[in-house]
């Protein structure tokens, strides 16, 4: 289950690789809670839960790479 550990994480990274891909929008636009939130949406969509924070970093880099694709 997400918790904020996880999206703190998922912060940590996007500041670690800001200047990858589209980290730096991550860094910049979310915050903690914001991180969270989505996190519990994919969760409740897919009733299935992030047990792990690279599983909830590779959900943000899905996000980052279907943004640059379109």
């Amino acid at each position: 289950m997400a918790n904020m550990a996880m999206a703190k994480a998922v912060l940590i990274h996007a500041h670690d690789f800001y200047d990858v891909g589209s980290w730096c929008v991550v860094a910049e636009c979310w915050d903690a809670w914001s991180v969270l939130e989505e996190l519990d949406r994919v969760e409740d969509t897919t009733q299935a839960p992030f047990e792990i924070e690279t599983a909830a970093i590779a959900h943000f880099a899905r996000i980052i790479a279907e943004r640059i694709e379109a």
